[in-house]
């Protein structure tokens, strides 16, 4: 009987330093800061996007499909929207029209760095675009076209449901060998972009 006593006390012993270590121990987990997996980071403006961006140009407003990717602060377009550009270069729409099918797919880098906004829930997006240099065939002759972009704010990128990037550009001017276009209207690129998940 006394050895089924001491091994009753023994049992109970271990049972609640084992309960007293568990509490300890979890105790000490929630000391801890935790770590948010879901929390922005400035590296989740990377990958590809896709959607349609707004073209104005005066009082005509468009839309066309767009896709690029943002990769090491560039956002690369391998076929930049170039239909209102060559419409500011060459008037007739059908030559208009020619010209844009002998250019193809115009490529296009846009340099930014990023922050995380004071509220760390957005990423913003500050650009330096570089001007766009091309050859046009312009009544039967090819010309260098050079286009001047500014940025109008901002780039934000939002990551909730989905992950959004939306910044503008705006085309300030445009010359053809040199000499500047004139008229001109600005041309604005409103890009509400969605991120494509993996």
């Amino acid at each position: 009987m006394k050895k089924f006593v001491s091994f009753k006390a023994l049992s109970v012993l271990f049972i609640l330093l084992s309960f007293t270590f568990s509490i300890i121990s979890c105790r000490d987990d929630d000391d801890k800061p935790k770590t948010n997996p879901d929390a922005l980071k400035i590296e989740d403006v990377n990958g590809d996007y896709t959607g349609k961006a707004v073209i104005s140009k005066g009082t005509v407003n468009g839309e066309t499909n767009v896709i690029f990717s943002a990769q090491k602060n560039i956002i690369n377009f391998t076929e930049f929207p170039m239909k209102e550009i060559i419409a500011s270069v060459i008037s007739d729409p059908v030559k208009a029209g020619q010209a844009l099918t002998a250019i193809g797919k115009v490529k296009y880098e846009l340099n930014y760095t990023s922050a995380l906004n004071k509220e760390k829930k957005e990423v913003e997006l500050t650009f330096s675009p570089k001007e766009l240099t091309l050859q046009v065939p312009i009544e039967g002759v090819s010309k260098k076209v050079v286009v001047t972009f500014v940025p109008t704010k901002k780039g934000v990128f939002t990551k909730g449901k989905t992950q959004n990037l939306n910044f503008e550009l705006e085309a300030t001017k445009i010359t053809v060998e040199g000499t500047a276009v004139n008229p001109y209207d600005k041309i604005k690129y409103n890009f509400p972009m969605l991120k494509k998940l993996p």
